[in-house]
């Protein structure tokens, strides 16, 4: 009898329990889930869900607990976003709580990482209803008893379908970072020499023209270079009159000029004889120097002159002020004031170089197509040289692509240098081999480091396997150019600056990042199959079925490849039915 009187209670607690999920499972079509936007989309390599529920007056159960996960459910699987649980007044646990008598709402927000699979996908909303005893101990006691009972599924509810992924349709044109070879065509070398005067002498004295300074000076212009350029720069030491210390500089110019051009010509310096090669300028009191001289000095109280000199305008009042400072002027005359008597002669010379042809010669000789090093060549050329010559053969042969990584590899190996190892990654950069060019890029940095070329060229990469934090890393690291900074921003979902970096320009990412940014009144100018399907797609979005029809056409018959992705692609759902569209993707 017992037994028996327990039983019904529990079947009471039972049918009491059910009661309220069964009629929640008998209305639940009278709840409205709202998700934004309409059409799932992918943006930065993600899937960002904004889901909104609401439940009528009288519906949810006052003990009833429901559990909701949105799942995106495709051909290859499913993604379940994660779940929000909601209760009744009388239950707890819940997000959000909603009232029997005069309903209620709840809004969520999840983010899943997006893959190719979705982009044909349906999202469903699962929901589990459960009632939550009064007493832990009688839901203990009678859990094994009632759980199938209590829970009740509801739905599914299909909430969207499918994925809008024209975010990701950036175009890998990102700027590879090839290492400059560092060659310079033209070197100028350059040598000088100070001859110094007597107090307002302007002759050179034998003593100045033997001084180290003169025979290094003779030494470079005996080299047999051709010459640049030949200077003569004359001063004076401010002490006196302007029109004295003018003048005085101007005569140490010109005798400096003739004793200049008779050693240029006696030591055999190319144009030594050739007037348009020399400049003369006579400076006058030499200030700067003054300042200079006066600041690397053991003068005592040399700040206080330094205030003068560059608060006193008036050229006279501040030599007076300064000769004013008895106490420090002896100074200043003995150890400052002789060395701004001075005239400097200085010859510029560019260096000898190869010629192109020799330099290209040497490069395949001495590197080999055959992937051999000739090591009596070695020495004939320097690195920077041997990169320059590879530069020079890709010129003359731009399509024999194998030539150059041979060179550009037993160049580095020759010298241990980072550079041809970074501009072979570059190669394989440009023809999508990011395993190749990933392995060189390592071999470079074993070798030079964490150089600019080689951490852009790794952000790239970062980039385009979807690595965004590290890409952006890479690339401040790198000092990147402003055009893979704003393709980056698409990627990362900064559709404003990328289209700020894009104002004036049309090209392809140009014109996906001003799309995105949402401006639709756009258009690219370029004619590649992958344009033509963006300005379908501005064409769809204008609602201009003739130039969404017109731009699909044109991609399809460059890249058959795009019938298919139009035919699932939902910037073309309002389309999907028209005849001219069918006739395309079939």
């Amino acid at each position: 009898m017992k037994l028996l009187r327990n039983i019904c209670f529990f079947t009471i607690i039972i049918a009491l329990a059910g009661c309220g999920l069964s009629k929640m499972s008998t209305k639940y079509n009278t709840t409205t889930f709202t998700v934004t936007p309409a059409v799932l989309e992918t943006h930065s390599g993600k899937i960002n869900l904004k889901l909104e529920g609401k439940f009528p007056e009288k519906y949810f159960a006052k003990k009833a607990i429901v559990e909701f996960t949105p799942v995106l459910v495709y051909a290859e699987g499913e993604t379940a976003f994660k779940a929000i649980t909601i209760n009744g007044e009388n239950a707890t646990g819940g997000k959000k709580t909603i009232f029997y008598e005069k309903g209620g709402e709840f809004t969520y927000n999840d983010i899943i990482n997006y893959t190719p699979a979705m982009m044909s996908s349906k999202l469903e909303l699962r929901a589990v209803a459960n009632t939550q005893n009064e007493k832990e101990s009688i839901a203990a006691i009678t859990a094994s008893i009632t759980q199938s009972n209590k829970e009740q599924i509801l739905g599914p509810v299909t909430l969207a379908n499918g994925v809008i992924v024209t975010a990701n349709r950036v175009a890998n044109s990102e700027e590879v970072a090839v290492a400059d070879h560092g060659y310079e065509k033209e070197t100028i070398l350059s040598e000088s020499a100070v001859v110094y005067f007597l107090v307002n002498q302007s002759n050179i004295r034998t003593t100045e023209k033997s001084k180290d300074a003169v025979k290094k000076l003779k030494d470079f212009a005996s080299q047999g270079n051709k010459t640049s350029s030949i200077e003569i720069k004359s001063y004076a030491s401010p002490e006196g009159t302007i029109d004295i210390n003018d003048n005085v500089s101007e005569r140490r110019m010109k005798s400096t000029l003739k004793y200049t051009k008779w050693l240029m010509r006696k030591v055999g310096l190319d144009g030594a004889r050739n007037t348009a090669l020399y400049t003369e300028e006579s400076i006058g009191e030499d200030w700067d120097g003054f300042n200079n001289l006066m600041s690397s000095s053991e003068i005592k109280d040399k700040r206080r002159i330094n205030r003068i000199v560059n608060s006193v305008e008036d050229l006279e009042k501040r030599e007076q002020a300064i000769r004013d400072m008895t106490e420090l002027y002896d100074a200043i005359e003995k150890d400052i004031l002789p060395q701004l008597r001075k005239a400097r002669i200085t010859v510029r010379s560019y260096e000898s170089k190869k010629t192109d042809e020799e330099i290209a010669e040497l490069c395949a000789s001495t590197f080999g197509s055959g992937g051999e090093i000739i090591a009596e060549n070695l020495f004939d050329l320097d690195i920077k040289e041997a990169l320059y010559g590879v530069s020079l053969q890709m010129q003359s042969s731009p399509d024999n692509h194998e030539l150059a990584l041979t060179l550009y590899e037993n160049i580095s190996l020759a010298y241990n240098d980072w550079k041809g190892l970074n501009n072979i990654a570059c190669h394989y950069l440009n023809n999508n081999n990011i395993a190749k060019a990933n392995e060189y890029l390592q071999k470079a940095e074993a070798i030079g480091g964490s150089q600019n070329e080689i951490e852009i060229n790794k952000g790239i990469i970062a980039s385009w396997n979807g690595e965004l934090t590290n890409a952006q890393k890479l690339f401040t690291n790198g000092n990147v150019s402003e055009k893979n900074q704003a393709i980056l921003n698409i990627r990362k979902g900064e559709y404003e600056k990328a289209a700020r970096f894009f104002k004036n320009d049309n090209s392809y990412n140009a014109t996906l990042a001003k799309l995105l940014n949402g401006n639709s009144n756009v258009s690219c100018n370029e004619s590649t199959a992958s344009a033509y399907y963006l300005n379908a797609i501005l064409g769809a979005r204008n609602n201009n079925e003739s130039a969404t029809i017109t731009n699909l056409k044109k991609a399809i018959n460059e890249d058959s490849s795009y019938k298919k992705e139009a035919a699932k692609d939902l910037e073309f759902r309002n389309y999907f039915n028209s005849p001219s569209f069918q006739q395309l993707i079939n």
